[in-house]
């Protein structure tokens, strides 16, 4: 048997993502979760965020509703999270986040979308046109440096929230956008996305589409197989 520890910047239990990564795995597959942002008032949270030009995530709460975090500050956080889930019995631990956790220990091995996504992306776009679907309008400067200066990648970066009922017209406005800049592939960066939207950006486009939960999905398939 195999206990996951699912590691979320937000609260948990997060109901939206965990049961689509769990779908496809073994039935002797149990899951814990903990969040960096459990238990804590609106004024704790307010202050995870700042107006610095570090990295910022965009997660959702319990409520429905959704917060802003600034990298640096929920980093201490996190690690406190995946210290819990290891000490709570889990054997391999999934960060629910697709920054680079690299700073996290543990001795589990840890999951950390930050590292592996970008790579993924790197090896499968090539020479190819490619759009960038993030969750936040903000993170759009910071994204086109990395793509393009960083990894080499000829990109164009957009923006589609995930976190509310807008979701899916968020997405088809993100692609009406990227249409006249005729992408090959498009890169929906954030976990929180689902699969209405990426449905949505392949009917605009009419490409091949890459999600990041489901993409996640099946690389923890492959360390539970």
């Amino acid at each position: 048997m195999t206990t996951i520890g699912f590691a979320t910047i937000g609260q948990s239990p997060r109901t939206d993502l965990v049961p689509y990564l769990l779908a496809g795995l073994p039935a002797d597959v149990t899951a814990l979760e903990a969040g960096v942002l459990d238990g804590l008032t609106p004024e704790e949270m307010a202050a995870l965020d700042d107006d610095g030009p570090g990295v910022h995530m965009v997660t959702l709460l319990n409520d429905g509703s959704s917060v802003r975090l600034a990298f640096d500050r929920t980093l201490p956080r996190m690690q406190r999270v995946v210290d819990d889930l290891v000490a709570r019995g889990a054997d391999l631990v999934v960060i629910l986040c697709g920054a680079d956790w690299s700073a996290v220990r543990a001795p589990v091995p840890v999951v950390n979308p930050g590292q592996l996504f970008p790579k993924v992306i790197q090896g499968l776009a090539g020479r190819s046109k490619l759009a960038v679907v993030r969750p936040s309008a903000g993170q759009v400067p910071a994204t086109e440096r990395e793509y393009r200066e960083r990894l080499g990648l000829n990109a164009v970066v957009t923006a589609a929230f995930p976190y509310d009922d807008a979701a899916v017209a968020n997405a088809t406005a993100a692609a009406a956008q990227l249409r006249g800049h005729m992408p090959e592939l498009v890169w929906m960066t954030c976990v929180g996305m689902g699969e209405e939207m990426r449905a949505a950006v392949r009917r605009e486009l009419g490409v091949p589409v890459v999600l990041a939960r489901s993409l996640l999905a099946r690389l923890i398939a492959e360390l539970v197989a």
